[in-house]
């Protein structure tokens, strides 16, 4: 394609788009009725003057989303499904589709007929026959046989959807019905945030130009809100009443605070959670109810907490009284098949062991093979103790650290009333405890074909698990991998003489790693609360890896030991008190080392020693499907070096050249900041999204080696970046890359700033569409690299921001998605300032296109 048929499309493509655009809009009713209309929209609008959303608790779309029918699903902001459906004739169809159904019904009626009648015969055929003879047998399986095929048929439909049916969307009509319904909904929506006398309004408004198209408006005016004034408690039990007025401090119903039934259920499951963490154990949230007077002219309500005997009635008579844990049994090795089936005897079968826990606390552990599992080992987990109430903290808190656990595939913990010792006042519970165990060892061979930033690649790796390594709960990962990539080269560059090894792959990686997992918190201080409300787990891991570069290959060998826990189910950390890596550049190119040697950063690709600490904190609440709004924040810092350091001035050690070494080895010393923000926002329809993520990170030098080592330094482009680049090959800044030296994309620097929003939309079947756009770009932070262009300045680093943007199709199969993105750049920081913005400045040519194939979402 020439640049002149290319000038050629840019001029007309909107024109065409347009038009296409009208002409589907013209055509979205034609299969609405003369007396039916199209509902294009149920919009939402809130008149207020001291409306806030943040303090109201709602918006306008959440109304919206309650709101039924909902339109038809769009695609950029057009009827696409609606568009489909209308392309074929309806009535033919419907012809159509009757003398089909008709043909296939009568055609299914003469096949049951038919099979009908051979059963018969063969039915005839054995009832002189033995059971046990040939025949009888032979005509047994053909009976089965003919009997599946007359199901088979009985379960054949014959009306078949025509394909516009299949893949697009009857139109959603408007139904008065519906309106009526929508106003008791938002009437009933705003009561329950605190609006009672809000005063709500409905209206149609059809288009101009076609009549059959309508959009409901939904007028709200709130009014004042009712505000909690006090709140009550009718408690009889004086036990219960002492637990809950002693925790009133964490109560989800405060004065002046905004009546709302969503604190009034917080505040149930507080109290059932509270009261059974005092040993109420057959209690629970409906036991706990409210009632409110709201009869009142200055809208501040009274709210009556009520926890009542005579509401129960008499069926729940144990709801009052207190358990105390008995027993605890636990069965490391439960096998639920067998106990189904032997019963009692399964359970009589087993061995106890007794086991004594650090106050003497008696525990039963009940075996009916060897033991794989330290019984010390689970019971450090086990927060259920006989002689005390029981907690429901503590059933959760066991919960939490069993699951964690990969040797158990499955935990059960169960209580039962022990009646010898109850009393009508004080009873108790016999804990069962029931441990399901997974594999003990697990092998996983896999051959990958990868496309990561439009580099080719084949690999191979093999995983070796064991779940108990140790006896205790421990988990040894073993992995080696062995990779082959096809890098691509800069577009101007033709020399054919690197190394290639099969298939024309120029690039080889291999490596082996391990990592052993303890669960517990390895530390010389005993933690037990923390232990308990964090779950943590300590590991400790290494690796080796070889990577061969076209222009140059290196080594990295190292390894590190970590913490890691959650605080909540949203938040996680990860603390590494002791990372140590080696990393050796080896056979580089002489081109490579003209071109470090031109911008003189040979130190940042010189051998060196990496020994330092990092913490990162992630909070992700992405798991919550019924959620609209998503986050992800990531943020983690590195330090290396410092203690080195203060060991060699603390031993008077000499510096080489400026720097202190470890046998003729340089060591980093640096400080790096990650932070990265992930938002989804869910829309109405069709599980439609924006996803939203910022990416922006610095990577400092100091003291005793002056650059960032080229393993810490940020890139951007590839599949998971800026996609209308290559891995590696944007950037720094506005530097033009010499393509006569640098003939594989190896772009990186010390600071990266990156933002990403992408339209995800669900088209048809498992297909989903993207629409995306990318800006970003990386900067040096030291004046040590000479790249024209490179190094980040605040008044012109906006100026270099590059931009795409682009279209991606995914398979969602939901064991793994596959994603093709292609990339379109708009705004290139390597031309001349004045030019950057390519559209309006040249037409758009091959070069600036760009497609990836990858495995899952991007961010």
């Amino acid at each position: 394609m020439n640049l002149r048929k290319i000038n050629h499309f840019n001029r007309y493509f909107p024109i065409i788009v347009g038009m296409i655009w009208l002409l589907f809009s013209c055509n979205l009713t034609k299969n609405v009725a003369d007396n039916e209309q199209l509902l294009v929209k149920n919009k939402v609008e809130i008149k207020a003057k001291h409306f806030k959303q943040n303090k109201a608790g709602f918006n306008a779309k959440d109304i919206e989303q309650i709101l039924t029918p909902e339109p038809n699903a769009r695609f950029l902001f057009f009827p696409l499904k609606l568009a489909v459906y209308n392309l074929s004739d309806k009535e033919k169809i419907d012809r159509k589709n009757k003398r089909k159904t008709s043909k296939c019904v009568n055609k299914k009626e003469k096949r049951r007929s038919k099979l009908a009648k051979k059963l018969k015969t063969y039915d005839k055929k054995n009832e002189n026959l033995s059971s046990e003879s040939r025949k009888y047998k032979k005509y047994a399986r053909r009976i089965s046989s003919l009997q599946n095929r007359a199901e088979r048929n009985n379960l054949k439909k014959c009306e078949k959807k025509h394909w516009t049916e299949r893949l697009g969307e009857a139109p959603v009509l408007y139904r008065l019905n519906d309106k009526y319904r929508n106003l008791r909904k938002i009437r009933i929506f705003l009561k329950a945030k605190g609006y009672y006398d809000a005063r709500i309004t409905a209206e149609n408004k059809t288009r101009r130009f076609n009549e059959k198209k309508v959009v409901v408006k939904y007028k709200i005016e709130p009014d004042t809100v009712h505000k909690i004034r006090h709140v009550y408690y009718e408690i009889d039990d004086k036990n219960i009443r002492n637990i809950v007025l002693k925790d009133t401090v964490h109560t989800f119903l405060k004065s002046g605070k905004r009546f709302d039934t969503g604190y009034l259920e917080s505040e149930q499951e507080r109290l059932a959670n509270l009261i059974r963490n005092s040993g109420y154990y057959n209690f629970s949230k409906e036991f706990v109810r409210f009632t409110a007077d709201t009869i009142n002219k200055r809208k501040q309500d009274d709210i009556y907490v009520i926890i009542k005997k005579d509401t129960l009635n008499n069926i729940y008579k144990d709801v009052f009284k207190k358990y105390i844990i008995k027993n605890v049994f636990i069965y490391p090795d439960f096998d639920a098949r067998e106990a189904l089936t032997r019963k009692e005897d399964y359970f009589l079968s087993h061995d106890t062991l007794i086991y004594y826990s650090k106050n003497d606390t008696k525990y039963y552990f009940l075996y009916n093979k060897m033991p794989r599992i330290n019984p010390k080992a689970v019971m450090k987990g086990i927060y259920i103790t006989p002689g005390k109430y029981f907690n429901l903290d503590d059933v959760n808190a066991t919960y939490r650290y069993l699951a964690s656990l990969p040797i158990i595939k499955i935990a059960n913990v169960k209580f039962t009333e022990d009646t010898k010792y109850s009393s009508d006042t004080l009873a108790y519970l016999n804990c069962e405890i029931r441990l399901t165990q997974a594999k003990l060892q697990s092998r996983k061979t896999s051959v990958e074909f990868t496309n990561t930033s439009g580099n080719l690649g084949v690999g191979a790796n093999l995983s070796y698990t064991h779940n108990n390594i140790f006896r205790n709960t421990e988990v040894l990962d073993l992995g080696v991998k062995l990779a082959f990539k096809r890098l691509s080269k800069s577009d101007s560059y033709d020399d054919n003489s690197y190394e290639t090894f099969f298939g024309g792959f120029n690039s080889r990686e291999y490596g082996i790693n391990f990592s052993l997992r303890f669960p517990r918190l390895m530390a010389p201080v005993p933690m037990k609360k923390f232990m308990k409300r964090r779950n943590p787990k300590t590991v400790v891991s290494g690796k080796y890896d070889f990577w061969d570069h076209p222009d140059f290959s290196y080594t990295v060998a190292g390894g590190n030991i970590g913490y890691f826990w959650n605080s909540s189910k949203t938040i996680s950390h990860g603390f590494l008190p002791l990372i140590a890596d080696i990393v050796e550049l080896k056979n580089p190119s002489d081109d490579f080392l003209e071109l470090i040697s031109k911008f003189h950063l040979e130190e940042t690709y010189e051998t060196h020693f990496i020994f330092g600490s990092s913490y990162k904190f992630t909070y992700n609440n992405q798991f919550y499907e019924r959620k609209r709004n998503t986050v992800f924040l990531s943020a983690e810092t590195k330090i290396a070096g410092n203690s080195l350091v203060a060991i060699m001035d603390w031993t008077n050690r000499e510096k080489e050249n400026g720097s202190y070494k470890i046998n003729d080895i340089v060591f980093a010393q640096f400080i790096k900041g990650d932070i990265e923000l992930r938002y989804h926002l869910k829309l109405l329809r069709d599980n439609d999204k924006i996803a939203f993520r910022f990416f922006s990170g610095i990577a400092y030098p100091y003291g005793n080696l002056k650059v960032i080592p080229f393993g810490e330094r940020y890139f951007v482009g590839g599949a998971n970046s800026i996609r209308a680049w290559q891995s590696h090959s944007l950037g720094p800044g506005s530097y033009v890359k010499n393509d006569s030296l640098e003939s594989f994309p190896n772009q990186t620097a010390d600071i990266r700033l990156e933002a990403n929003i992408e339209y995800r939309m669900h088209l048809f079947w498992k297909i989903e569409g993207a629409i995306f756009a990318d800006a970003g770009n990386i900067w040096a932070v030291n004046s040590r690299d000479t790249r024209p262009g490179a190094l980040f300045q605040f008044d012109t680093f906006y100026k270099e921001i590059a931009v795409g943007t682009g279209y991606g199709l995914r398979l969602d199969l939901s064991f793994v998605l596959l994603r093709l993105d292609m990339g379109l750049k708009l705004r290139d920081p390597e031309l001349p300032e004045s030019r950057r913005w390519i559209i309006g400045n040249r037409p758009f040519n091959r070069d600036d296109w760009t497609l990836f194939f990858a495995i899952g979402y991007p961010f």
